[in-house]
């Protein structure tokens, strides 16, 4: 892990501890349509969150909890490279140590000590 953080990477430490700061309990979590919508200003197309067309009748299960961008609004590739580079990049934050995921159920991020002073270095350092 020789090489430093990426801009995104750098941008998303931001956003969680922004998020951390503003926010309490739950609401903490970095969520990727939270990334989605602050750092490449997509616009919400649809938010469900109990939709009978959606529903696990079999397993009583909801499906499609939260947030939804449409392709066709942001561009079909777009959408595409964007989903799969913030993917990575909060993989690589985890994989070092900068952040958690609250539970693999929930979907959402939260800093470590070492990431919240890696964020508030990062908040520090460009101002």
């Amino acid at each position: 892990m020789g090489r430093g953080l990426s801009s995104l990477q750098q941008q998303i430490l931001r956003l969680a501890l922004e998020r951390e700061q503003e926010r309490r309990g739950a609401q903490r979590a970095l969520f990727p349509y939270v990334i989605y919508v602050h750092l490449y200003d997509w616009p919400i197309t649809k938010s469900v969150w109990w939709s009978d067309r959606d529903r696990n009748t079999q397993a009583g299960l909801w499906f499609n909890m939260g947030h939804h961008f449409r392709p066709e609004c942001v561009g079909v590739k777009r959408h595409r490279a964007t989903v799969v580079a913030v993917s990575r990049s909060l993989g690589r934050l985890e994989a070092r140590g900068l952040l958690i995921r609250q539970t693999p159920w929930r979907g959402g991020w939260v800093l470590t000590d070492a990431g919240r002073h890696a964020a508030k270095y990062l908040v520090a350092w460009s101002r």
